[in-house]
C-alpha cells in the first residue's frame, strides 16, 4: 500500500534561459519520482521513503545545471537529455559514451553530440552511480551522509528515465516538424506535451495493481529497448497536436490525449523503480577496494 504523500514542493523553477525544454516540466518530474520510489515500498531500505519528499525535489536538479549562467557545466550536460534517434551515425546504438563520440567523430565535422545526444548512457551511467552509492551504504547503513548520497543519485536517475519515456526527448523533432538543416521550428508542442502530467493528473487515474518494478538485465539492451519503445510514440503524439492546442486554449482533453498521457506517465514510473531496484540488487554483490570502504570515524590522516 502507498504511504501518503507530505510536504511535497511543487514550486516553479526560474531559470535564465526561457526557451529551455524540459521533460515533463518541473511538476512533472517531481510527481513521476514520488510515484516510482512509493511503488518501491518495501523493497528498498526505508530511509528513502522517509526522504521520498527530499527526492523527487532532487529529481529536477539535471535541469537546474543547463542554466546559462553556467556555460561550462550546460554544454556538458545538455546531451545527456536527450537522443535524435534519426541522427545516430549508421543508425545503431553504440556500447559506450566513447563509442558513440567516435562513431559521431567518423561521421563527419558537421555532425557532434550536441546535435545527436546521449540520453541512454546518462541513464546507464546514472544506474551505475546509484549502484556505487548503494553497495557504500551497505556498508554502513546507519551513515545519514551515504542516505544522502543514495537519494541525489536516485533522483538525476530518476530525472533521465523520465526524459526518455517522453517522446519528444528521442528525436529531431523535438518541439514541431524539423526543417531543413535539422533546425527546430519551435512550434510550442514540447511545452504543450510537457504540462500535460500537472494539467490532466494521470496519478489519480493510473493503477499499478499487476504491474511491479523489475530487475532490468542486460541493463543498457533495457534502456535502449525502453528508448524504442518511446519513440514509436512520436507519430501518434504528432497527431495530437490540435488536441494539445485545443487543451492549452482551455478545451476539454480527449480521449486520446488522456490515454496518451497516462500510458507515458506510467511508463515513466515503471521504468524509473525498475532501474532504481536494478541499482539495489546489483549493489549486493559490487565489490570494493578496502580502500574505498566508508570510514565510521573520518579524520585527518598523516601523510
Amino acid at each position: 500500500m502507498k504511504t501518503p504523500r507530505v510536504g511535497l514542493v511543487l514550486g516553479i523553477v526560474a531559470l535564465s534561459s526561457t526557451s529551455l525544454l524540459r521533460a515533463w516540466d518541473s511538476h512533472g518530474h517531481q510527481v513521476v519520482t514520488l510515484e516510482a520510489v512509493e511503488l518501491l515500498a518495501g523493497e528498498l531500505p526505508e530511509f528513502l521513503q522517509e526522504d521520498r519528499n527530499q527526492l523527487a525535489w532532487d529529481s529536477i536538479e539535471p535541469d537546474l545545471m543547463r542554466n546559462d549562467a553556467l556555460p561550462h557545466l550546460r554544454d556538458r550536460e545538455a546531451p545527456d537529455h536527450y537522443l535524435n534517434v534519426e541522427l545516430l551515425p549508421g543508425g545503431e546504438f553504440p556500447e559506450t559514451r566513447a563509442e558513440l563520440l567516435r562513431s559521431i567523430d567518423r561521421s563527419g565535422p558537421d555532425k557532434g553530440v550536441e546535435q545527436v545526444g546521449a540520453l541512454p548512457f546518462a541513464v546507464v551511467e546514472a544506474t551505475q552511480r546509484l549502484t556505487l552509492a548503494f553497495a557504500l551504504y551497505r556498508q554502513q547503513p546507519s551513515s545519514r551522509h551515504l542516505q544522502a548520497k543514495a537519494i541525489i543519485y536516485a533522483a538525476h536517475l530518476a530525472h533521465y528515465a523520465e526524459d526518455l519515456c517522453q517522446p519528444l526527448h528521442t528525436t529531431i523533432h523535438y518541439d514541431g516538424r524539423a526543417i531543413e538543416g535539422r533546425s527546430s521550428p519551435h512550434s510550442g508542442i514540447h511545452q504543450q506535451v510537457d504540462r500535460l502530467i500537472g494539467r490532466l493528473e494521470p496519478q489519480e487515474e493510473v493503477s499499478f495493481e499487476g504491474l511491479e518494478p523489475r530487475e532490468l538485465e542486460p541493463l543498457f539492451a533495457a534502456v535502449i529497448e525502453e528508448l524504442e519503445r518511446s519513440h514509436s510514440q512520436v507519430e501518434r503524439l504528432y497527431g495530437l497536436e490540435e488536441d494539445l492546442v485545443a487543451l492549452e486554449a482551455g478545451g476539454e482533453p480527449s480521449s486520446e490525449l488522456r490515454s496518451f498521457t497516462r500510458e507515458r506517465f506510467r511508463a515513466a514510473v515503471l521504468f524509473s523503480a525498475s532501474l532504481i531496484l536494478t541499482a539495489w540488487q546489483d549493489s549486493e554483490a559490487l565489490h570494493l577496494p578496502d580502500w574505498g570502504l566508508p570510514d565510521p570515524a573520518p579524520g585527518l590522516h598523516p601523510r
